[in-house]
């Protein structure tokens, strides 16, 4: 499948928008920009983008199964195995068992653990009800969304609370509502698009309106692990979100920067927490402190540029290790 502009710079931006969200928690120690704001949105939109990309009429689960093993479990083992030990040193944590069962139990990565475990059940799913999809996919995504809140959501936990939450079962939950969001979406794009620029403004409102009720009420709006106050307004404003987003990227025009951090994004986000981290303490140590958003722009330009070199050396030194990028 040729790459998707809108997609690249989509996925590109939400990107960007993980490393300012972990530049700001290493660098300054807390959100300055409202975790709240910003930062489930972009989460929930590469869950939408992933079930966007796995509508295909001829779906063949052995390939698909086989792409997840590719473009996640390998990067997952590999690159969770890699970054483990400089945050433990950095962490002071020797507990070398600790941190394989870590990787093991799939808690090394939330995100990435939550796709896998998100992208099989919902190709399965695809491989058995091939009659009524539309209509299978949007039923068993509004069961999995009321089960992320029963046994998925800490904030005030139900008695069914899943607490161990082995590779990250409950945020899967979550992510497979939004994942049959960008299938369905898929599915109803060419009539969609007759008539997005005029949900535009209304989106856009819709959006401010979410995002100041959410500031007032300053309740906790976390997808990942799940932490939330009001769940659907929670659900409400990504999808509002995702749709005012998608519809922005299909009208901007290319942007080769971004759309490169894109098409490679799956690198960038399994180092987008230990560059940060260490970047932000080498800057600490020689007295480059907060002091206000002119330094975090700085500090956030040297770790975007790092994490860029480090993802183009990877992807041209390991292509064995990550899926090819030329694919979407």
């Amino acid at each position: 499948m040729l790459r998707i502009q809108w997609i690249d710079l989509l996925r590109g931006f939400c990107m960007i928008a993980i490393l300012w969200f972990h530049t700001e928690m290493y660098y300054v120690g807390y959100d300055i920009t409202p975790y709240a704001m910003y930062v489930g949105n972009v989460l929930a939109v590469f869950f939408f983008l992933s079930g966007y990309l796995l509508y295909h009429k001829d779906l063949i689960i052995k390939k698909r199964i086989y792409s997840i093993f590719r473009k996640l479990i390998i990067p997952y083992f590999f690159f969770t195995s890699i970054m483990a030990f400089p945050k433990a040193l950095v962490y002071h944590n020797t507990d070398l068992f600790a941190i394989i069962t870590d990787i093991i139990y799939g808690y090394a990565s939330w995100f990435i653990a939550a796709l896998i475990v998100s992208e099989l059940m919902f190709i399965i799913i695809l491989h058995y009800f091939k009659k009524h999809i539309i209509e299978i996919i949007s039923i068993t995504s509004i069961i999995m969304l009321i089960l992320s809140y029963l046994i998925g959501n800490n904030y005030n936990p139900s008695c069914i609370h899943y607490e161990d939450n082995f590779w990250h079962i409950n945020e899967s939950l979550l992510g497979f509502f939004f994942l049959s969001f960008g299938y369905i979406f898929r599915h109803f794009e060419n009539q969609f698009s007759h008539f997005q620029l005029k949900l535009l403004p209304i989106l856009t409102i819709l959006f401010i309106i979410s995002k100041l009720i959410i500031y007032k009420t300053e309740g906790q709006f976390i997808f990942g692990p799940i932490v939330v106050s009001n769940y659907p307004l929670f659900v409400i404003d990504l999808i509002i979100g995702i749709l005012l987003l998608v519809i922005i990227f299909k009208l901007l025009p290319p942007n080769y920067l971004i759309q490169w951090t894109g098409s490679h994004s799956i690198v960038y986000y399994f180092i987008c927490g230990g560059v940060p981290l260490i970047t932000s303490k080498l800057f600490n140590m020689f007295s480059f402190t907060f002091k206000g958003y002119f330094s975090i722009v700085i500090v956030f330009l040297v770790i975007y540029f790092i994490s860029t070199i480090i993802t183009w050396i990877i992807y041209k030194y390991l292509p064995v290790i990550i899926y090819s990028h030329s694919k979407q």
